[in-house]
């Protein structure tokens, strides 16, 4: 198989990361299959991928016709072996949880094709974890995507020891077809590459947050002022999901549990989280939506020239 013959994939998993993954399938021709365990979250699902699709074509990347057809492409079901059929290829976005995903691979594995290339969009776990769960460990590997995925165009392809090479090319080059910059990685590292870089910078902005060093705000506008970003750390905590950010820091805790800083991050995110404050998919995290501060064009007092 070549990256041309993938026509049928299978996304396991409906939420923010697998809606954007199905339908970037869409958009390069792909017909798509959404799974989930339940049916209204699919059919929640499937009208939010209309509305990004409908968003991208406002924005000019796509046309209306476009945005149309990818939609046309995409279906959902809550019935493994229905989801399974004739997938040519697998995309999972579980939660972030090692046993969670060994049980969900093992489950698809009874029903997929043998030929199938198996991945997992996971961000903080390497493929090795629960690549033998899937039954075919020689056919999986990481294959992480960044939010936006039509617009942040960069997808991590990382096997494990035991991936096909020939497997791990097929995934750079389809992933070159539905036009994503595969960044190969060379062994398996738990951040990946943008997320190893990312971390490192939320981290250090959450420490600012949580001794009250500055304000949410001044920490946001110190580094978009200076980066000349159009959103600064919190911004991008909020469009990631403060449970998916909590989740990582936890991670984080878990291989050093005796550090403060660690502890009291956690404690810090698990009041928003707890709140219900999730970021932009509940309309309150950090900042309010749709129509958060720092995209007042007044947040940042940004210099201009003058002279031309």
């Amino acid at each position: 198989m070549e990256a041309k013959d993938i026509k049928k994939v299978l996304i396991i998993g409906s939420g923010t990361m697998g809606k954007h993954i199905g339908l970037q399938h869409a958009l390069f021709g792909c017909d798509v299959t959404m799974y989930d365990i339940d049916d209204k979250v699919l059919d929640s699902a499937l009208t939010h991928i209309s509305k990004i699709a409908s968003r991208l074509a406002r924005q000019g990347y796509i046309t209306e016709e476009q945005a149309k057809e990818a939609v046309g492409r995409i279906k959902g079901t809550a019935d493994i072996a229905e989801a399974c059929k004739d997938a040519q290829l697998v995309s999972e976005s579980v939660p972030e949880n090692v046993a969670l995903k060994q049980k969900v691979w093992k489950q698809f594995d009874e029903y997929l094709p043998a030929d199938a290339v198996l991945t997992t969009n996971t961000s903080t776990l390497v493929a090795s974890q629960f690549a033998a769960a899937s039954g075919r460990p020689s056919r999986f590997l990481a294959w992480h995507f960044h939010l936006p995925v039509y617009t942040a165009n960069v997808v991590d392809v990382m096997p494990h020891e035991g991936t096909d090479p020939e497997i791990t090319q097929l995934v750079i080059d389809f992933s070159r077809r539905i036009n994503q910059q595969p960044i190969y990685i060379k062994k398996e590292w738990a951040h990946y590459v943008y997320n190893e870089m990312l971390t490192a910078f939320l981290s250090a902005a959450k420490k600012l947050a949580v001794y009250d060093v500055a304000t949410i705000e001044d920490i946001d506008r110190a580094w978009m002022a200076i980066m000349n970003t159009q959103i600064g750390p919190f911004g991008i905590m909020d469009s990631v999901g403060l449970d998916t950010v909590l989740h990582i820091t936890k991670e984080s805790l878990n291989l050093t549990p005796d550090d403060p800083v660690i502890q009291d991050t956690v404690k810090f995110l698990q009041a928003k989280v707890d709140k219900g404050e999730l970021g932009m998919k509940t309309g309150k995290g950090f900042y309010n939506y749709p129509n958060p501060e720092y995209a007042d064009p007044k947040f940042v007092e940004r210099v201009k020239p003058i002279y031309k």
